[in-house]
C-alpha cells in the first residue's frame, strides 16, 4: 500500500487539482491499496471527487479521537469517520504523542474504536534520534506496540516511523528499516497467537530518491509518504514505479 498523508496542507483547489491528476494516471493494482488522507475537513470533499472519477483511491484519516474524551469539542468519532467515506485511520503518529500527549491508554482505546467501527488503523510507532543513539530502539518499539490487544492485532497496519526522519529528509539506511521491520514482524509472532505476518510500511522522509530501494525490501509492505505526497507527479510516479 502507499499512503499520501498530507498532515495540516492542501485546499479544495488544491485536492482537486491533485485527484484529478492521480486518478487519470495511477493504475491501481489488487492488492496495493492507494490510501489519500486529507486534512479532516477535506474528508467528504475528496469522498465526492473519488465518486466522480470511479477510480480505487481508498480514504483515510488523520485523526480519530477517543471514546475516553467524549464529549470533546471539535471532536472526531470512529462513525463519523466512516459515514464520510474513509476506511482507514492513522493513529499514534508521532507529532500528535508529543504535540497532543497521547497516553498508551488513549491509543489503546483509539485502535479499539477504529477496529469495531470497520476502519484499519495504520498504527505509527518509532524513535527519536536521541533514543537511537542510546540503543533504545527496540525497547521503545515494545513500549509503543504494546498497547495493541492481543484481538486486534490482526486488523492493524504498523507504521515505522523514525522521529528523527520525519520531515528531515534524512530516512533511515535500508538495512536499519530491515532490521526493525523485521523485529516488528518476530516480535507479533513470539508474543501472539497471530500466525499470519502483520503488515508493516515505512514513513520517514519517503522521496523520489529512496522510495525504489525501500518499497522494494521484502521486510517493506509499503510506504507512508509526508511531503512528497502533495505533489501528484510525485505520489503517482512513486505509486506506479514502487
Amino acid at each position: 500500500m502507499i499512503i499520501a498523508n498530507w498532515k495540516m496542507n492542501g485546499s479544495k483547489e488544491l485536492i482537486e487539482v491533485w485527484l484529478n491528476f492521480v486518478s487519470k494516471n495511477i493504475k491501481i493494482i489488487d492488492g496495493k491499496d492507494c490510501i489519500f488522507c486529507p486534512p479532516s475537513c477535506y474528508i467528504d470533499f475528496s469522498k465526492h471527487l473519488i465518486e466522480k472519477t470511479n477510480q480505487s483511491i481508498r480514504l483515510g484519516s488523520q485523526e480519530l479521537d477517543s471514546l475516553l474524551s467524549k464529549p470533546l469539542t471539535g471532536g472526531i468519532t470512529a462513525e463519523m469517520l466512516v459515514e464520510v467515506g474513509c476506511s482507514f485511520v492513522i493513529i499514534g503518529h508521532s507529532e500528535q504523542r508529543i504535540h497532543l500527549n497521547e497516553s498508551n491508554e488513549l491509543l489503546s482505546n483509539k485502535l479499539v474504536s477504529a477496529i469495531d467501527n470497520n476502519l484499519t488503523p495504520i498504527y505509527c510507532v518509532g524513535e527519536t534520534a536521541k533514543q537511537k543513539k542510546s540503543n533504545q530502539t527496540k525497547e521503545v518499539l515494545l513500549e509503543q506496540l504494546d498497547v495493541i490487544q492481543s484481538q486486534i492485532i490482526d486488523k492493524c497496519i504498523i507504521a515505522y516511523e523514525p522521529v528523527w526522519a520525519i520531515g528531515t529528509g534524512e530516512s533511515a539506511e535500508i538495512s536499519y528499516i530491515e532490521e526493525v521491520h523485521s523485529f516488528i514482524k518476530e516480535e507479533f509472532k513470539n508474543t501472539t497467537d497471530f500466525s499470519k505476518e502483520i503488515s508493516v510500511v515505512y514513513g520517514g522522509s519517503v522521496n523520489l530518491e529512496n522510495y525504489k530501494e525501500t518499497y522494494n525490501s521484502s521486510q517493506v509492505d509499503g510506504l507512508l509518504i509526508g511531503g512528497a505526497s502533495l505533489n501528484h507527479s510525485t505520489f503517482t510516479k512513486i505509486y506506479n514505479m514502487s
